[in-house]
């Protein structure tokens, strides 16, 4: 009798529930969010092709939903001028030949302007309007400069007295997704950035499995532990990124049918290996960052002993001996291990490097980011990787009074007080 009250009660349950609701209970949406509407649009498109060369969920399927935000470029057939940029939302999939079929989830005005934190907002609440989803992930697309505040890349207004200053144009700028236009923490279009912040503030509307940042000089520790409450993993790069980007044709299947952490360790790796192929040297420039943001908070209770107990020696410290993961005179990415590393005791140390060793669960760089031969001879690096922890930090200085009054608004210094 008990056990037919109890299947009884099990039906009632079933049929007085939703399916929709069961569904979406399980349902995996991941989101893609390319910001292309810049000198980056060519990328973004042949991105957004590679996304639809590979693995995608099947049409009639609802538990696996891919949504792309990205700018229709319609170009003239005979100039190849773009005569049309109409920012869509779309649910990529495949129907049962195997077709790529592009169903338009949202069409928004012309003018809409990707780096406006509205602007993802809205594209957030509409994917969850159209594929209400228990389990989310997104994919950020764009220029990205780190923690730093909108237009401080490009300029500080602030300098050190020992500061570089290099004048000539950057001869790389063309191969990476930053260069002179880089000039905020996320997204560019049209001259708007996205404050990190703002960033925080839109993602968290949902908890993300994972937040993957294709896009420059995005795994420091600052933006980590910014968002180490609204997602489980991030996956970055503390350096500049080369404009070929992700492996899309490889990434959806990674995503839809691995547990998350050993997904992105496999995206992070064919990363890695698809910069490392190439024949010439100049390309094989990467590095890349997988975190567990669990991990984060032991992470900064560690850098709090230390940073309150070499304040001083953090000031005085000779910058020039810390690795970088920058190019140029764009000093604010240096290497946190290496810096913590200098300063700290043993037992300091030791506890630092477990806390680190916890939260940045995947990493690897190739050997430099860009080499080149001067018609000498001589070999040159942007960056030669002495030392590479998978996160960078910035390193104060007193002089940059609008960076540090910015840096002390971040969960990371008021976690650490790094900086006074």
């Amino acid at each position: 009798m008990k056990r037919f009250l109890l299947l009884l009660c099990t039906l009632l349950c079933l049929c007085g529930c939703d399916p929709d609701e069961r569904l979406a209970k399980e349902r995996q949406m991941t989101l893609v969010y390319l910001a292309g509407n810049n000198n980056l649009s060519d990328n973004a498109v042949s991105d957004y092709n590679d996304i639809k060369a590979g693995w995608l969920p099947t049409t009639r399927g609802s538990d696996k939903v891919l949504l792309v935000y990205h700018h229709y470029l319609l170009r003239d057939e005979k100039t190849y001028e773009v005569i049309d940029k109409t920012p869509v939302l779309v649910r990529l999939s495949k129907d049962r030949k195997g077709n790529v079929v592009e169903d338009i989830i949202q069409t928004y005005p012309e003018e809409t302007n990707s780096a406006d934190p509205q602007t993802l907002a809205t594209v957030l609440a509409d994917a969850e309007m159209a594929w209400p989803s228990a389990h989310h992930s997104i994919v950020l697309w764009s220029h990205g400069s780190g923690f730093l505040p909108p237009g401080y890349y490009r300029n500080p207004q602030e300098r050190a007295q020992e500061d570089p200053v290099f004048t000539e144009a950057d001869p790389y700028a063309f191969m990476v997704k930053a260069g002179d236009d880089a000039i905020k923490s996320f997204a560019e279009d049209n001259g708007k950035e996205m404050d990190l912040l703002d960033l925080r503030k839109v993602l968290s509307r949902f908890h993300y499995d994972f937040i993957a940042f294709d896009c420059c000089l995005m795994g420091n520790i600052e933006l980590a532990y910014e968002l180490r409450n609204i997602c489980d993993y991030l996956l970055f790069s503390p350096t500049e990124i080369l404009t070929d980007g992700f492996p899309y044709e490889m990434m959806m299947q990674a995503i839809f049918n691995q547990p998350t952490e050993t997904a992105l360790r496999n995206i992070a790796q064919s990363y890695m290996a698809h910069y490392r192929a190439y024949t010439d040297e100049m390309y094989q420039s990467a590095t890349i960052s997988l975190v567990s943001t669990a991990g984060l908070p032991a992470l900064a209770s560690a850098c709090q002993t230390v940073f309150h107990n070499h304040q001083d020696q953090i000031l005085m410290i000779d910058r020039s001996r810390v690795q970088q993961y920058f190019r140029g005179d764009k000093h604010w990415y240096y290497d946190i291990d290496d810096l913590v590393k200098q300063v700290a005791d043993d037992n300091e140390y030791r506890a630092f490097n477990r806390a680190l060793n916890q939260a940045v669960i995947y990493r690897d760089a190739t050997e430099y980011f860009f080499k080149d031969t001067d018609p000498y001879g001589m070999v040159h690096y942007d960056i030669k990787f002495e030392h590479y922890s998978g996160l960078s930090i910035y390193i104060p200085r007193p002089e940059y009074t609008v960076l540090n009054n910015y840096y002390k608004t971040l969960a990371w210094n008021q976690a650490t007080g790094l900086v006074q």
